[in-house]
Formats: structure tokens, C-alpha cells, sequence
């Protein structure tokens, strides 16, 4: 019966990495080994092909001499895979092979025991843990965007960092920085710098979600008789007109005018009237308005 090709038997390309040939080998070996389909002659048959297969393919030699005759380089007494001792099993496994005994049947002390084994002479890879600041940052900056400097503590030094405040951060929302954490060990990759965003408080602005308020004064006279005012949020500013009658608290809205979100949704704009009360009134002021109480009863 012909051999398969071993590189279909592998299930990689002609042009196969070693790291390639050895990781499909790991798989396979491990698919097939017989301490994991014991009394299974198919899975044995299997295994000791896809390591013949490997033997060759991860020798230099015996590769070229692969790609240029086939099988038929290693037969009449050529250096066949089965028989061979180079690379193989023991080469990605290592010593927990040899150490549990010899062939198919010389008891492995179970497949799952010898990874066990194997992983406690060496310590794991840990990746580095994500390290957290709270950066405080304008109203302003966070609806608009900015530019930052700021100093953190990070593995135990002080280190400058620039920060791309994106326009339209919420609080709570975080800005990532891969790679900037904590260090990681045994030549794991390091963690991650994460800045959680808090807002300072504004005069005047307010956020809800996407939309934008601005609290509006109005004094009592032109929200009673109605009128026309202007105003002013961030870099803009217009006029609004005022019903005669305005009520404290009233809400004039202007769709697609509020915050842009980082995932590019825009809220609307909230004018909300402030309505003023006079707390230093003339004596004449006062007459006035004693005259207009005396109306309303």
C-alpha cells in the first residue's frame, strides 16, 4: 500500500513553517495517542504515521530529499521515520514521555498526567494586570475634545502619558492603552493602562445621555410678556424666542444640536428657562408691583 503524502497527513502546506509542522503534530498527537483511544488499532496506526511524518519533515535533510524523491528516498535502506529517534514525540512533550514507560502498551500513567507533569517544571507566562486611574476632565473637554498631559504612577514611576480626550467621552467611559500596565512575566505581554472619565461640573451646561441642556436665565417680565433673548452654549450663539407666559423650568428643544457620542450618535439641545425674581427691587419697582397684585385678586 502507497504511504500518504506527509504533509497531508500533517494537514499543512508544502511550504509549512517548522513552527507550523510542530503545532500540527502537537494536535494530532494528541488526537490520536493511544493512553486516549486505547484498544482503538486505527488511532495507533494513525499516530505512529503522523510521527513518521513529523520526523521527516522537521529534519533538514531528510525534508530536501523529501521534496525531491518521495518516499523512495528512504527506502533500501534509507533512514525511514519509524525507526528514527529525531524530533519526534519526546521533542515537544519532552522527558514525560521516556519516563512512563516505552512503547504503545508500557502504561503512560494517563495522557492528561504527563501534560500535568510537564507544565510544573517550568512557571507559566502571566500577562501583566490592567492598572485603572480616574482622570477628571472639563465639561467642556469632554464634549468637544482634547489634548492631554498627564502624570500617573505606573510600575513604580511616575511617567508622562498623552491623552486623546475623544469628543463626546461619557463618565464612566474608559480610554485604553495597550501595553502601558503592569509588567508581564516569564516574557508575557504587559497589561493594559486604563482611564476611567470623570466630568467636572459646568455653570450652566448639562448632560443627559446625548442631550445637551443649557439652564437659561429669563427675567420674570420677559417670560410674562414674552420676548426675545440669546444664547450662548460652547462656541455658539443664537437667539430664542421667548412665548409671552414662559413658565419656570420649560424646555425649548433644537433637534441634532447636542453631543456627538464617541459612536457618532448626536443628541438634541435643551434650552431650560431659569426664570429670575428681582431680589434688590426700588421703592418705585415695588409700587409697581403692589399695583399689579392688586389685580390679580
Amino acid at each position: 500500500m502507497s504511504k500518504k503524502d506527509y504533509y497531508s497527513v500533517l494537514g499543512v502546506s508544502k511550504g509549512a513553517s517548522e513552527q507550523e509542522i510542530k503545532k500540527a503534530y502537537k494536535r494530532l498527537a494528541m488526537k490520536y495517542h493511544p493512553d486516549k483511544n486505547p484498544g482503538d488499532a486505527a488511532a495507533e496506526a494513525s499516530f505512529k504515521e503522523v510521527k513518521e511524518a513529523y520526523e521527516i519533515l522537521t529534519d533538514k535533510d531528510k525534508r530536501r530529499q523529501y521534496d525531491q524523491f518521495g518516499h523512495a528516498a528512504f527506502e533500501n535502506g534509507g533512514h525511514g521515520g519509524r525507526g528514527g529517534h529525531h524530533g519526534g514525540f519526546d521533542d515537544i512533550f519532552g522527558d514525560a514521555f521516556r519516563q512512563r514507560g516505552q512503547g504503545f502498551g508500557g502504561g503512560f500513567g494517563g495522557f492528561e498526567d504527563m501534560f500535568s507533569q510537564g507544565r510544573g517544571r517550568q512557571p507559566r507566562p502571566q500577562r501583566g494586570q490592567d492598572s485603572e486611574f480616574t482622570l477628571t476632565v472639563d465639561f467642556v473637554d469632554a464634549i468637544q475634545g482634547a489634548d492631554k498631559v498627564v502624570e500617573l504612577p505606573i510600575n513604580g514611576e511616575h511617567k508622562k502619558i498623552n491623552v486623546k480626550i475623544p469628543a463626546g467621552i461619557k463618565d464612566g467611559e474608559k480610554i485604553r492603552f495597550s501595553g502601558k500596565g503592569g509588567a508581564g512575566s516569564y516574557g508575557a505581554p504587559a497589561g493594559d493602562l486604563l482611564l476611567i472619565i470623570a466630568t467636572r461640573a459646568h455653570a450652566f451646561l448639562e448632560r443627559d445621555e446625548n442631550d445637551l441642556i443649557c439652564n437659561t436665565p429669563v427675567d420674570m417680565i420677559t417670560a410674562a410678556l414674552g420676548g426675545e433673548i440669546e444664547v450662548n452654549v460652547l462656541d455658539s450663539r443664537f437667539k430664542l424666542r421667548i412665548p409671552a407666559g414662559t413658565q419656570h423650568g420649560r424646555k425649548f428643544k433644537m433637534t441634532g444640536k447636542g453631543v456627538t457620542s464617541r459612536k457618532g450618535e448626536t443628541g438634541n439641545l435643551l434650552v431650560r428657562i431659569q426664570i429670575k425674581v428681582p431680589t434688590d427691587l426700588s421703592d418705585q419697582q415695588r409700587s409697581l408691583l403692589e399695583q399689579f397684585k392688586e389685580t390679580m385678586q
